[in-house]
């Protein structure tokens, strides 16, 4: 694989994770946040794909604006809630919107217990990225998990297969973590395997105490019990553990870059300051 193709303008390789817009409130967020883009210039903005394809025609939409903008975009594409044909099309409509990568993904199942997906249709994203390399050249992105998929029975199996899927890609990016010791053991497995595909973090900046058990619940990995701790009570509380958080998140990256991590990945969550502070603070680290 040709790692060097998420390759980085000055060294170290900052993106960011950027949703489709779904209401006018959101819009006026989102253009906010293109105008700071502008001014940090990331190496790539990864565009998100909604569950069971829900935000299908606004990821397209939004590639293409971003694409327009001059941004080098990575579009994310996931193959549950998709027939393989329709997986087909979307990958060609992203060469055509002019994405310079896809981001691999399953995607979540359905909600409904009784649900069944088409028999013989993808259902992993190690499959999408076999079917992205015989249909497109554009580089592949993956997603790991530094503390296990919510679905995997085990730590191992999970690095088994995480492995597996990493030596298939261009790059792997991964979901938040709230232990930098989980991210530097997943590298570590990967390593042992053998896999020397790029692996670089994924980094939140939740605004509030309940956003992040949220974003947690989501991902289905457990909020630290030590942030209840410091959760400031009064009128500033958000806006101080939204500061806090961010401490957090630049620490991180500092300690990724020290140990030779070669990027950054930020959920800007759409909030342009604090993705123009994450970047400004980060400055002109460069990995070792």
């Amino acid at each position: 694989m040709k790692a060097d193709r998420f390759a980085a303008k000055t060294g170290l390789i900052r993106s960011v994770e950027v949703w489709p817009a779904r209401s006018e409130t959101q819009k006026a967020r989102l253009r906010e946040l293109l105008i700071v883009l502008k001014a940090v210039q990331p190496d790539f903005v990864t565009v998100t794909y909604g569950a069971m394809g829900s935000s299908r025609e606004r990821t397209l939409s939004l590639v293409e604006e971003l694409v327009r903008e001059g941004f080098a975009v990575v579009a994310h594409l996931a193959c549950l809630g998709n027939t393989r044909d329709e997986l087909v099309e979307l990958i060609h409509r992203y060469e055509i919107s002019g994405a310079c990568g896809i981001l691999a993904l399953r995607g979540d199942p359905p909600l409904e217990s009784e649900a069944q997906l088409p028999q013989g249709e993808l259902q992993y994203a190690s499959e999408l990225v076999d079917l992205i390399r015989r249909e497109s050249d554009v580089p592949v992105a993956v997603a790991l998990h530094p503390d296990g998929h919510p679905d995997s029975k085990d730590l191992s199996s999970d690095r088994r297969f995480a492995a597996q899927k990493l030596a298939q890609a261009d790059l792997g990016l991964t979901q938040f973590f709230f232990d930098y010791g989980s991210f530097s053991q997943l590298r570590a497995a990967m390593i042992e395997r053998g896999v020397t595909t790029p692996i670089i973090p994924g980094l939140m900046v939740p605004s509030s105490l309940k956003q992040l058990k949220r974003m947690a619940e989501m991902a289905g990995i457990e909020a630290p019990d030590r942030v209840d701790e410091v959760t400031p009570i009064g009128i500033d509380g958000a806006s101080i553990f939204q500061s806090l958080a961010l401490d957090d998140a630049i620490a991180t990256a500092k300690m990724a870059i020290a140990d030779g991590v070669r990027g950054v990945h930020l959920f800007s969550m759409n909030n342009a300051e604090v993705t123009l502070e994450f970047f400004t603070r980060l400055g002109s680290s460069e990995p070792s």
